[in-house]
């Protein structure tokens, strides 16, 4: 088992969906202790959203959930009752963090709002994720992952041209932008706890972080005062740069051509000796000036090839390329990722042995070792009477009065 670098750190973790709970994950990973706190009778959205194992509904059975939950300890509570109140005010004296990502006002309602908390645990760490940050003109405004996309022109950017937005086909701003940008302030703030021994306060913006991963359209407005059109996997500097129709059923590959001599390695391998003798094509600009040209020439081509073969011969010769694959190449086919042992293997009291993604990076050449997501509800006796000293009874007397889901 690789160290736990993270053991010790403990989280009161009220997150929810997808961007909260992933940036949670990351330190549970590493050993941290997340109390994830959630509800049965307003239960988890990704946990009642699936995908799920065996198309069989179930708010255990969810690979979403599972996979943004991956070592936590769930304790369900009715979070409106005064009782799970007192609970997680006995839960966040032994906290670190407080890690929240609803929308302003919300923890506050739960008698969870940063004075409160504070006044419990001085040095605490809170955390909170809304779309547009705790103040401002709209900060009262809600989002998901697609709305994020919306209004921080990141779906604007996505789509072809002439055509209008479409987005980039997943939520991104849940699964990378927002998670990461949250632990890494978390780290951050628990340093500066470290070197100090003040908390702090996180007011994460959701729309600021995603807009911190989309850097080149900024630029290029602010230095031009032109805005970008949408281009689709077109390049506005390189020529060909697109994705290629590849011999089979909707087989594709990526191909970037970024120097005159990567332009002519490609001709090389791909018999266009016409175009490569053209002294107009010699450069990116001319290039980018025939590129639909140059792009029927380079499909023609590809037509005749699979996808794979087609990636190894330009590779071969220095050219960037790389097949368009799809879930079941990367989990099943890919032999990179298999021997890097990035997909983990995990087995789960309701769905079964299940495949995981790895923290993107080996430690001395070693993988962290992921631990299972929780069940609801799965841990709140064991938290309550291990970590705050309630007796069977009381845990018991809980139950019955609708406390513990």
């Amino acid at each position: 088992m690789f160290p736990q670098f993270l053991k010790g750190i403990r989280f009161a973790d009220l997150t929810w969906a997808g961007a909260g709970p992933f940036s949670t994950k990351l330190f549970s990973d590493f050993g941290a202790e997340i109390i994830k706190v959630e509800s049965g009778s307003r239960v988890d959205p990704v946990r009642a959203g699936g995908p799920f194992r065996d198309g069989i509904a179930g708010i255990n059975r969810s690979g979403y959930f599972a996979s943004r939950n991956t070592g936590k300890k769930s304790l369900a509570m009715n979070l409106k009752s005064r009782k799970s109140r007192d609970i997680l005010y006995d839960i966040i004296r032994t906290s670190d963090v407080v890690s929240n990502n609803f929308g302003p006002g919300a923890m506050e309602r739960l008698g969870l709002g940063y004075d409160e908390v504070k006044a419990i645990k001085p040095d605490i760490i809170y955390l909170s994720m809304p779309m547009y940050g705790e103040d401002g003109p709209l900060a009262s405004l809600l989002g998901v992952g697609m709305t994020i996309s919306a209004v921080t022109g990141l779906m604007w950017q996505t789509g072809y041209q002439g055509e209008g937005p479409i987005g980039p086909g997943t939520h991104f701003p849940d699964h990378a932008a927002n998670p990461y940008h949250a632990a890494f302030a978390i780290m951050a703030a628990l340093r500066h706890r470290r070197a100090t021994g003040r908390g702090l306060k996180i007011d994460l913006s959701q729309v600021e972080s995603t807009i911190n991963c989309m850097g080149l359209p900024f630029l290029e407005y602010a230095l031009t005062g032109q805005e970008r059109e949408r281009m689709g996997n077109r390049s506005p500097f390189h020529a060909p740069h697109n994705i290629f129709a590849c011999a089979g059923a909707d087989d594709w590959c990526a191909i970037a051509v970024e120097t005159d001599r990567q332009w002519q390695a490609l001709c090389q391998v791909t018999g266009l000796s016409e175009l490569a003798a053209d002294p107009a094509l010699a450069h990116a600009q001319g290039r980018l000036q025939q590129v639909e040209r140059i792009e029927q020439a380079v499909t023609q081509w590809t037509r005749q090839h699979g996808a794979k073969d087609v990636m190894a011969r330009l590779q071969a010769e220095g050219v960037p390329a790389g097949m368009v694959m799809n879930s079941r190449h990367l989990m099943e086919e890919d032999d990179q990722l298999r021997h890097r042992g990035y997909w983990q293997t995990l087995d789960h009291p309701e769905i079964g042995e299940s495949q995981f993604t790895s923290p993107p990076f080996l430690l001395d050449g070693e993988r962290v070792n992921l631990r299972r997501p929780p069940l609801l509800g799965e841990h709140s006796e064991d938290l309550l009477q291990q970590l705050l000293g309630y007796s069977a009874a009381q845990v018991q007397a809980l139950r019955d009065d609708g406390v513990l889901e």
